[in-house]
């Protein structure tokens, strides 16, 4: 079990991608075509949503010094509890002003730690993650017309029908009121690992949860926001640029 959590530890480590949210009082920011203000607008950012930096376009392609390379969702579900930004993503670009990076914000310190459970807190809060082995048994598990697999009718990401693991609860406890984040917000989210995972002070009381998830190919990260002690916002995003 320790060489498992030590493993769990370095991949952490080295496969993260560079999230961000926006920085801008309107509380949205728009992404545009090409790296200048006069680019055609493709779409909007809003406070709450997380989004990964393209490393590769920023990395070998974008010559701008004022403009960033973002990974955006080319639409967005908000007909649940909360929102879901993610599947087919396009690349945009962000003036640097106009976003700031989770890796400089405020992060919770990690107060106990194992493979399957993580205690994150900050003076004010504190949130408990727990993962276990993929219980097959607990879930309904389909495949569809188009060949992936469907866990209690939402397509599953990282399974295969092998040995997985999966997130078993989110408990966010404050002075004032404890919430736990629902089950129907991560039950088809699988290589799933407490242990993988890192919290930020987000803008206000936003708190941003990431995972970083999967494994190889299959590599992504969970983003909940958290906000008013309710869940906002889920984001999933590969890590492969």
């Amino acid at each position: 079990m320790k060489i498992l959590f030590l493993i769990s530890l370095f991949f952490f480590e080295i496969c993260q991608a560079q999230l961000c949210i926006i920085n801008d009082k309107d509380g949205y920011t728009n992404v545009r075509e090409k790296p200048n203000q006069n680019s055609k607008i493709i779409g909007k950012m809003i406070e709450g949503q997380v989004f990964a930096i393209d490393s590769y376009v920023q990395d070998e392609e974008n010559k701008s010094k004022d403009w960033i390379a973002v990974k955006f969702p080319v639409s967005f579900n908000k007909n649940q509890d909360f929102l879901r930004f993610e599947g087919e993503e396009k690349t945009g670009y962000l003036h640097k002003s106009r976003l700031k990076e989770l890796e400089n914000l405020s992060e919770f310190e990690k107060t106990e730690m194992s493979l399957h459970k993580v205690i994150h807190h900050n003076k004010d809060t504190k949130i408990t993650i727990e993962s276990q082995a993929f219980v097959q048994a607990n879930h309904k598990i389909t495949q569809s017309d188009k060949g992936f697999y469907l866990i209690d009718g939402e397509k599953a990401l990282a399974y295969n029908g092998g040995e997985r693991t999966e997130i078993k609860s989110i408990v966010v406890k404050s002075k004032n009121s404890n919430y736990t984040v629902p089950k129907s917000s991560f039950r088809n989210l699988l290589t799933a690992q407490a242990v993988n995972t890192r919290i930020f002070q987000g803008s206000g009381n936003d708190v941003c949860i990431v995972f970083d998830a999967g494994d190889g190919a299959d590599s992504y990260n969970i983003v909940f926001c958290i906000r008013n002690n309710r869940l906002f916002s889920r984001t999933i995003t590969s890590t492969i640029p």
